[in-house]
């Protein structure tokens, strides 16, 4: 079986990319199945509240780069 996604507009289906090259001058029977999109679940404002940290010293400069920044 080989899976095809097309476009239904108008009672006109349009293929999104072309079939393959093994089906030429074979007869194709065409099953139609309506798939919804999924749903994208929302984020939740403040979910990763308490997971992300920072140092006291995050600003603090880096030893191993003081010869840079003289």
């Amino acid at each position: 079986m080989i899976t095809i996604k097309v476009i239904c507009h108008n009672g006109q289906i349009n293929l999104m990319e072309p079939l393959p090259k093994n089906l030429e001058g074979k007869e194709v029977s065409v099953t139609v199945q309506t798939v919804e999109p999924p749903t994208k679940k929302r984020r939740q404002r403040g979910s990763a509240k308490g997971l992300i940290w920072l140092a006291p010293d995050f600003d603090e400069p880096l030893e191993d780069f003081e010869e840079y920044l003289k």
